[in-house]
Parts: structure tokens; C-alpha cells; sequence
């Protein structure tokens, strides 16, 4: 039996008389399922096998896996809008981070090849140690309730695995150009949904999502119209992850690339500024220059930076201050830089000020996932309860204290300054380029962050945390190519 499994099944790919029977005994158990059973429950095999096939890759292919899951992660809220949110779409990307961490332990295992060998850097340590502060807040006395902890953690520890996973994928330069040029390619993409959303209109599936709840409709509809979400799951993620991306392809545009690559980087920038202008996401407005101003900073002796800098002050003082007022995208990109006219800047504010008294009381905060909707769920009557954070460092000081929040900044610090002293003491041009990209993207969202839960969306965890394991890695791929370089000049 198993003789001719192999030779009719395995070693042919299917492709025999055999393989061929299968495949059609296959598509018709489908056919019939659809047909005499229901709809849903055809498809629901369909999306099981695709879902089988997902995570045997994300097992045995750690690297396609990880491509995979960060492919998958940008489209999983548009095929759950379909279906009105009843899909667990962040369970499925968890599974598949899982799987592919545990393929890749195995891997490492089986070819004896050691699962740390990249880990030996101050960004690692801080990271660990900022885990081992999570894992005490599980003992919080202010905590009402260990599940809210748990899911919390376990979005946390999801984190870590994009990172460790990244860490062994970036085997060499090539991997890093890759899942760069796959991250750019998805942003572009999701740039031009969000294009079509604004020039044709939403489909009707998901004109139907917006509607159908009137909170989401009133955060969504502003300006006279509705703010674009692309594949994504709001419309505030939708521009962080705009901005962020444009940031990388700008940088990446003016450095040491041949001429076809700025192009299709130019064109990429392109649809990502006006998907985050479509998005009506002020947060992303104020990223772009933030992340712009370390850039320029960092390489302010180049000439092509000056020019970029004189031209981009130019097109800034343009858009804000030109004499055209009927724009409602100009005018919501005008407002971000209105602070006093800002009245949901102002009302947070307010909020951040009445609530820290209560940060001060406690050191350690009051627990993973006690404020906010979150809070309400998980630890219903709690103080935080239903308090709205709005920013990512006030949900981090009120959830794990002003000792979380400090671990917290010094995690930042040390990813930005471990980017900025690497980007300084490497010498090959495209490394260089690189690095200066992708310090530029974090600090807009460390920027961002402050106004939003920018760090840990899905899909910008992929990018954020593999972006720290880029910082880790490049560094030896700049002595690995001047290597090459002194070797070819002595040949």
C-alpha cells in the first residue's frame, strides 16, 4: 500500500492515472457538499484545506512562511468584512506565527544549528527584559481578572516570535531585500484599494460593515465623506501603515538604487501618500515629516538630501498654507497641524491629565487589559474600565505603571540609537540606505504611538518587529560585503 502511495501518489506529484482519480473524487465530494448540504459548508472545506496547506508551510517552510503569514495578515479583515466579522482573523495569524516559530525550533533542532546565535544584542536584551515585565504584571493586585492578562501576553509573545522568527529568516542580505521589496509591494497595493475606494466607492459588502454600526459610521464619516480603509481593519491602521511605508520608500528611493528600482519606489511613494491622504488618519499626517526630519538629520551632508529637503519644505508649505480651501482631504491634512483648533487632540489631553493621578498611585499600573472596551470585557468594574487610552504610551502606563512605561522608552531608545550607531559605523552604501530607512519608519511610529495604539497592529507588527531584526542582522551583512569588495580589488 504504502509502495504504490509513493509511486503513484508522491514521487509523480499527483500527476498519474491514480493522482488523477483522486483529484477527481476530491472535487466532487466539494460539488456535492456544496450542492446538497449548504453553501457555507463547500466553502468551509475549500478554506480548510487552503488553511492546512498554510500552516504545513509555516511548519517545513519557515522562511516562505513568514512571507506567507505577513501576505495573509494584510487581506484577513477584507475577506472577514465579507462575511460581517464572524471569522477569528486574528486567531488565524496567530496560529500561523506559532506554527512557523515551533517549525523553525524544530528546524534549528533537527540540523543542530543554534536557535540563539543572533540573539547576543542590546535590543534583544531589553526586549526580554520588558517580557519578564509582563510576565510579573500576571500577579498585579490591581488586576481583576488572569484572562484579560492572558490574551494580553499572548499578543505580546506573538511579538517576540515575528521577531525571533525574523532573526533566523534574514539569513543573508537577499532575504532582507526581499521581504522588503514583498512589504513595499503589499503597501503599494493596499494604496491603490484605497484609491479605488475613494474614486469609485466602497463595494457594497463594505458599505454595508460601515453602516451597519452607527459609532463606526460616525468615526468613519467625516468631512463629508468616509474615511478609506483598504484591505485593512480601520482606517486609522490603514495610514499609519501608509505613512510608515512611504517614509521607507522615499528613503530607500533617494539612496544608491539603479534606475528602474527608484521608479517603481517613486510610483510605490506615490500611491501610499495619497492612500494615507485618502485615509483621513491626522496621526500619519504628522509621521511623514517627523519620520522625513530624522532622515534628513541623519544624512544631512548628502546633496541629494538637501534637495529632497528644500523640495519637501516647499510642497509642506504648499498644502498648508496654499489658497484653496475646497479640498475636505487638503483641509483634514491642514487641521493636523492646527493644534488649538484640534478638538479631539484637546479632549485627549484632557483625558491624560484627569487620569494621572491614578498612574502615579501605581507604579506597576493596573493590569494588562483593564482599560478601555478591553477593560470592560475582561475586568468589568475595574477603575480603568472603559477609559478610553487613545495612545499607545497611555495605554502602556496605565496598564502596566510608570515602571512599564519607562522599560518601555528605554526598549525604544535602544532600538533607535542600536539603528542610528549601526548606520554610522557601516560602510556600504546600500546598508547604509537601509538602515537609515528603517530607523526612519520606527521613529514615525514611535511618533505615532503617542497619539494612537500605532506599535502592535496587525499588519504593522510584521514590519515594526521585523524591522528590529533587520537592525540586528544588517551589521553583518555590511562586513560580509566589504569583505567582498577588498577581496575582488586584491584579485
Amino acid at each position: 500500500m504504502l509502495e504504490v502511495y509513493y509511486k503513484q501518489i508522491q514521487l509523480p506529484k499527483l500527476n498519474s492515472p491514480l493522482g488523477y482519480a483522486l483529484l477527481v473524487m476530491v472535487a466532487m465530494v466539494f460539488s456535492v457538499a456544496i450542492a446538497k448540504i449548504n453553501f457555507l459548508v463547500g466553502a468551509g472545506i475549500i478554506v480548510g484545506l487552503f488553511g492546512i496547506t498554510g500552516v504545513l508551510i509555516c511548519l517545513f517552510e519557515t522562511k516562505l512562511g513568514f512571507f506567507l503569514t505577513t501576505t495573509l495578515s494584510f487581506f484577513v479583515f477584507y475577506f472577514n468584512r465579507m462575511v460581517d466579522d464572524v471569522l477569528p482573523v486574528g486567531a488565524v495569524i496567530d496560529i500561523l506565527i506559532a506554527v512557523n516559530f515551533v517549525g523553525l525550533y524544530f528546524r534549528k533542532t533537527i540540523s543542530r544549528r543554534g536557535y540563539w546565535n543572533y540573539s547576543k544584542n542590546p535590543i534583544t536584551y531589553i526586549y526580554m527584559l520588558f517580557m519578564a515585565y509582563l510576565l510579573v504584571e500576571a500577579f498585579n493586585p490591581s488586576m481583576y481578572s488572569i484572562s484579560g492578562w492572558v490574551f494580553a501576553f499572548r499578543k505580546f509573545l506573538n511579538f517576540l516570535m515575528i521577531y525571533f522568527v525574523a532573526l533566523n529568516v534574514f539569513e543573508t542580505f537577499d532575504d532582507v531585500k526581499q521581504y522588503m521589496k514583498l512589504w513595499l509591494f503589499l503597501c503599494a497595493f493596499a494604496g491603490v484599494y484605497g484609491i479605488f475606494q475613494q474614486w469609485a466607492g466602497l463595494l457594497p459588502f463594505e458599505e454595508h460593515w460601515v453602516t451597519s454600526d452607527p459609532l463606526k459610521f460616525k468615526l468613519y464619516f467625516q468631512g463629508g465623506t468616509i474615511r478609506k480603509f483598504s484591505f485593512l481593519s480601520d482606517p486609522t491602521s490603514y495610514g499609519i501603515l501608509m505613512a510608515s511605508g512611504a517614509i521607507m520608500s522615499i528613503v530607500l528611493a533617494i539612496g544608491p538604487v539603479i534606475k528602474r528600482h527608484r521608479n517603481y519606489l517613486i510610483i510605490a511613494t506615490v500611491l501610499m501618500l495619497m492612500g494615507m491622504a485618502y485615509s483621513g488618519t491626522r496621526t500619519a499626517y504628522a509621521m511623514l515629516p517627523a519620520g522625513l526630519v530624522l532622515f534628513v538629520m541623519m544624512t544631512i551632508t548628502s546633496r541629494k538630501t538637501l534637495f529632497f529637503a528644500i523640495a519637501f519644505v516647499m510642497m509642506f508649505v504648499v498644502v498648508v498654507f496654499g489658497p484653496f480651501h475646497s479640498n475636505g482631504t487638503v483641509n483634514r491634512i491642514r487641521s493636523t497641524f492646527e493644534f488649538s483648533k484640534d478638538e479631539s487632540l484637546n479632549v485627549r489631553d484632557e483625558n491624560r491629565h484627569y487620569i494621572q493621578p491614578y498612574i502615579w498611585a501605581h507604579p506597576i499600573g493596573g493590569g494588562l487589559t483593564t482599560c478601555g472596551v478591553g477593560g470592560e470585557i475582561y475586568n468589568p468594574g475595574h477603575p480603568l474600565a472603559g477609559f478610553p487610552p487613545d495612545s499607545g504610551f497611555l495605554k502602556l502606563a496605565l496598564e502596566t505603571g510608570w515602571v512599564g512605561i519607562i522599560l518601555a522608552c528605554a526598549l525604544y531608545f535602544i532600538i533607535l540609537q542600536t539603528g542610528i550607531h549601526h548606520y554610522y559605523r557601516s560602510r556600504s552604501p546600500e546598508i547604509r540606505s537601509y538602515y537609515v530607512a528603517i530607523v526612519a519608519g520606527i521613529f514615525s511610529m514611535v511618533v505615532a504611538n503617542y497619539a494612537q495604539v500605532a506599535i502592535g497592529q496587525i499588519p504593522g507588527a510584521f514590519m515594526f518587529y521585523g524591522s528590529l531584526a533587520m537592525l540586528v542582522r544588517l551589521r553583518a551583512f555590511d562586513k560580509e560585503i566589504i569583505e567582498k569588495k577588498e577581496l575582488n580589488k586584491s584579485e
